[in-house]
């Protein structure tokens, strides 16, 4: 198998490894890596605007019954709260409880220190390079 058909190989098991170092990491906090990766957009997105399911199915491109369910567990975990929108109830804004904003700046300490061990020895041109390469490869998909 050559190296150009090996992509895939590599980009799974960094992404594996990234998950697994990151659930170890803030699972002391009752959380997964997945749910701090959406309590973080959340919480930026909902400055500007009110935020619902479908925006975390873009953002994280994932499909509708992988976020419900994702929803679900952070709403009976006491992280978040789903209200239902005063123009179409069907659709149900999310808020952060209070408790996942007591845990975001312990879970982005956590997270940035892992980013930093990932990058160690990597220059930020090379750092750019694969940015670059990944979301370009992304795209292709």
């Amino acid at each position: 198998m050559s190296e150009q058909e090996e992509i895939g190989r590599y980009v799974h098991i960094l992404s594996r490894q990234i998950k697994r170092k990151i659930d170890e990491v803030v699972a002391k906090y009752d959380v997964t890596s997945v749910q701090c990766a959406i309590l973080g957009y959340i919480y930026e997105a909902s400055q500007d605007k009110e935020v619902y399911a479908k925006d975390i199915e873009n953002k994280f491109n994932m499909r509708r019954a992988t976020v419900a369910e994702i929803l679900s567990l952070m709403e009976k975990n006491g992280l978040i709260e789903r209200m239902a929108n005063k123009q179409d109830a069907r659709l149900k804004k999310i808020i952060l409880k209070e408790k996942s904003l007591e845990i975001k700046n312990k879970v982005k300490e956590e997270i940035s220190k892992v980013e930093k061990e990932i990058q160690q020895g990597i220059s930020k041109e090379e750092m750019d390079i694969f940015k670059k390469v990944i979301q370009k490869m992304s795209k292709n998909i």
